[in-house]
């Protein structure tokens, strides 16, 4: 139908199955550099409640509200750096808002007590430290191997 190639227009790509608007936007502007959208997943749906940015829970009023405030050739970088906050920083049930760059300008912030979190016993830690080593030797062998494949032996 499409000769192979990757449809390029917000129409094409949600006619095909299981595309909707934030595929086809995340397609759009990550893979093919046009901001037709702004995309809204999960954690943008989040943070625009949290951070005032909309009041809607549709994404696509989500959308609609979010590319009001923001420079259309700005919709793919900034919905990218909202998915990674919400992520890293603003996640759904313990926000960071101690370390949040943007607790200043938040209407959320302080709302979210972040919950004591313990030290774990010095067993705990050796045998998560022994662990990860372990996975990082077998990741090791597992690339050695994969470059002996592709380029022989040295």
């Amino acid at each position: 139908r499409h000769g192979g190639r990757v449809p390029e227009t917000m129409a094409e790509l949600v006619a095909l199955p299981g595309v909707a608007r934030k595929t086809a936007n995340v397609v759009l502007g990550c893979a093919l550099g046009k901001n037709e959208g702004f995309i809204v997943d999960t954690h943008i749906t989040r943070l625009a409640a949290r951070l005032g940015l909309s009041r809607n829970t549709d994404p696509e009023k989500i959308e609609q509200d979010l590319m009001a405030l923001v420079p259309r050739d700005q919709w793919t970088d900034v919905a990218n750096r909202l998915i990674w906050h919400g992520r890293r920083v603003c996640v759904a049930k313990a926000p960071d808002c101690d370390h949040c760059g943007l607790a200043p300008q938040c209407p959320s912030f302080g709302m979210f007590p972040r919950p004591e979190v313990e030290e774990p016993e010095e067993n705990v830690k050796n045998e998560a430290k022994a662990e990860f080593e372990t996975a990082l030797a077998e990741v090791e062998m597992i690339a050695r191997i994969r470059l002996d494949r592709l380029f022989g032996s040295a």
